[in-house]
């Protein structure tokens, strides 16, 4: 699968803030398939040394995504060397623990100061928090926070995020009708997460389009020639920011 965006160099001044636009025009390629978040996820962290930030999902949902083996925890564990969940959400844990057998996840807050031991005893190749920072009322201290704590062991972050532009929001419009999940904060585009993660200090290194859920023939078609209608933007930027050349 290709991505959108993977040279910064045109856009990366105006997302670091040393210069200024008010009607900048981004690009993005249509060239290559959109593919299902969970899948290209799974392919990100195949083999890796995984942490996995808000690793248990809506406590409602646990039980039904681990047995339509659409819950991405369960996916990342099987595929990756090993992986480390953390989740806030105590009982989420200790429920999603019960259900899938699993003893890879943790309760805790990853902006505390006080570190979390699962976490700064290893070393990881990516964190990935999927479907999280749009649950967030500030996502950029929370990646900053994040960073600060856990920079020096996690080497790259990947972030996916509801997409502003995905095909149902534009069916909503025309019906003047606004579909959202009621623990959202935000929509993003591609440009817009990667200020926030520029912002934490994450230089971004690639985005891409996923769907929410497995896509039909022809929705696959579309999506091919305008992926920005594409539920899900994952963004992938390392710890340590450098501006492109």
């Amino acid at each position: 699968m290709s991505s959108i965006i993977t040279d910064f160099s045109q856009v990366y001044p105006y997302l670091d803030g040393s210069k200024f636009k008010d009607t900048i025009v981004v690009q993005y390629r249509g060239d290559g398939d959109v593919r299902y978040r969970c899948d290209v996820l799974v392919d990100i962290c195949r083999g890796k040394r995984v942490l996995h930030v808000g690793c248990c999902d809506h406590l409602p949902l646990i039980k039904r995504k681990i047995d339509n083996r659409d819950w991405l925890h369960g996916l990342i564990t099987e595929c990756s060397e090993y992986t480390i969940g953390v989740d806030i959400d105590a009982d989420a844990v200790r429920e999603a623990s019960r259900i899938s057998g699993l003893d890879n996840m943790v309760a805790g807050d990853v902006t505390s100061a006080q570190k979390i031991d699962a976490i700064s005893g290893r070393k990881f190749d990516i964190a990935v928090f999927g479907e999280v920072v749009e649950h967030i009322p500030n996502p950029v201290a929370f990646l900053s926070r994040f960073r600060e704590n856990y920079g020096d062991v996690v080497d790259r972050i990947v972030i996916t995020v509801p997409n502003a532009f995905r095909g149902g929001n534009i069916k909503g419009i025309l019906k003047n009708v606004e579909t959202i999940n009621s623990d959202h904060r935000f929509f993003f585009t591609p440009y817009t997460i990667a200020k926030v993660a520029i912002d934490a200090g994450y230089a971004p290194v690639e985005v891409k389009m996923a769907t929410f859920m497995r896509a039909g023939k022809l929705k696959s078609m579309l999506l091919r020639q305008l992926p920005l209608l594409a539920e899900d933007i994952i963004f992938i930027g390392a710890a340590t920011p450098s501006r492109p050349h």
